[in-house]
C-alpha cells in the first residue's frame, strides 16, 4: 500500500503545526490516538486508569481503521464506551505503511473535526447585538475625559 501520491508528509507536518500552535507541544502518535479515543469515547476530561488509556487509544485505531471500511460502529455498552466489529481483514503492511495508513486517517479525523468546530463557531447565535448584564467600569481616563468637556 503506497501513500506517497498523497503528500502525507505535508499534511502530517501542518497537523503538528496546528498542534504545536494550539497546544505548545509536538504530539506523539499515540498522544493523537489517546485524544481520538478521549474525544470518541465522550466523557470529556478526566483521569483514566493505565487500561483505560490503552482501551481509549484501541477506540481510536477503531475509529480511524473504519474511515477505510475496516472496523464499523457496534455501538455503546452497559458503562457508554464504544465498540465497534471488525468488517474486513486488515491488508498485510509493513510497520512503516501501518503507521502511515493511521497518520492519513488522523490528518482526516482531525481535519473533520476542525471543520465541524468552525461551522459551530459560526452557527452561533451572534450575541453582539445584546447588552452586557454588568456595566464596564470606565477607565480613569475616560472620567477624565467626560470631566473636562462640562
Amino acid at each position: 500500500m503506497e501513500f506517497e501520491d498523497l503528500d502525507l508528509n505535508k499534511d502530517w507536518k501542518r497537523l503538528m503545526y496546528f498542534f504545536i500552535r494550539t497546544t505548545g507541544k509536538k504530539p506523539t502518535t499515540n498522544t493523537l490516538l489517546f485524544l481520538i479515543g478521549v474525544n470518541e469515547l465522550g466523557k470529556g476530561k478526566k483521569t483514566f486508569s493505565k487500561e483505560e488509556k490503552q482501551d481509549l487509544m484501541h477506540i481510536a485505531t477503531c475509529k480511524l481503521l473504519s474511515l477505510s471500511g475496516y472496523y464499523e460502529w457496534e455501538g455503546l455498552d452497559s458503562e457508554g464506551w464504544p465498540h465497534y466489529k471488525i468488517v474486513k481483514s486488515l491488508p498485510k503492511l509493513t510497520l512503516e505503511e501501518q503507521e502511515d495508513l493511521l497518520k492519513l486517517h488522523m490528518i482526516e479525523y482531525f481535519e473533520e473535526q476542525i471543520h465541524e468546530e468552525r461551522v459551530r463557531e459560526k452557527n452561533a447565535k451572534d450575541v453582539s447585538h445584546l447588552k452586557p448584564i454588568i456595566k464596564p467600569k470606565s477607565s480613569p481616563s475616560a472620567e477624565e475625559d467626560n470631566t473636562s468637556h462640562e
